[in-house]
């Protein structure tokens, strides 16, 4: 049996578009998502069509996506159709390597990378991520997930639960910060988890 012929590049990106603008009404939210789809589906795509479509998404990424957006979305990301950007994707980061299931929300100012050399995340379908998330290092957000606003994900959080709040522990003191703490008067710093601003979740169906 003959492999089947990939669809056109056209076609695929007529496909995912329309996907993303059904949940995408604004225009800049569109704009963001036609620059990035464009250079996704032209991704290792051979032929002279596909590569000068890869140096038309360079220059626009470059000049709009992230001198205007400050984000940085990597065409080579897997992301599946129906994805959210709520203001634009304004600030957000992601990994080259980063794998987002269908529907998924991705607020402003979510950062989503490796740990030192652990990593990338990966999300499943219908996933939530607030802003000023930081999802970092080989995690997993189940299907239908939730992350707060400005929490900080270190591990994976299982389908249809919610991550909240933001981690920090000290890891390592040297002598002369020890000294300066103890000359202080003040006591070391805990690890913080479950403090934090209120998280922002999404709406939940009520019946």
């Amino acid at each position: 049996m003959g492999t089947a012929q990939r669809p056109s590049l056209a076609a695929e990106l007529r496909q995912s578009l329309a996907a993303d603008f059904a949940v995408n009404p604004y225009r800049s939210d569109r704009l963001v998502l036609a620059v990035w789809r464009l250079g996704q589906h032209a991704h290792g795509r051979p032929g002279a069509a596909a590569f000068a479509l890869r140096r038309v998404h360079t220059v626009l990424d470059s000049l709009y996506v992230r001198a205007v957006m400050g984000a940085e979305l990597p065409r080579s990301a897997v992301v599946g159709p129906g994805i959210r950007l709520p203001h634009s994707a304004r600030g957000v980061i992601l990994h080259p390597a980063v794998r987002l299931g269908a529907g998924v929300t991705l607020y402003h100012r979510v950062t989503m990378g490796v740990r030192g050399a652990v990593g990338p995340p990966t999300a499943g379908d219908g996933v939530y991520i607030g802003p000023g998330a930081v999802i970092a290092g080989a995690v997993h957000l189940g299907d239908g997930s939730s992350v707060g606003a400005n929490a900080v994900v270190l591990e994976d959080v299982p389908a249809r639960a919610t991550a909240v709040g933001a981690r920090g522990r000290v890891i390592e003191r040297s002598a002369s910060q020890a000294a300066v703490t103890a000359s202080s008067g003040l006591s070391d710093v805990h690890d913080g988890v479950g403090e934090g601003p209120e998280p922002v979740l999404p709406p939940r169906a009520v019946g």
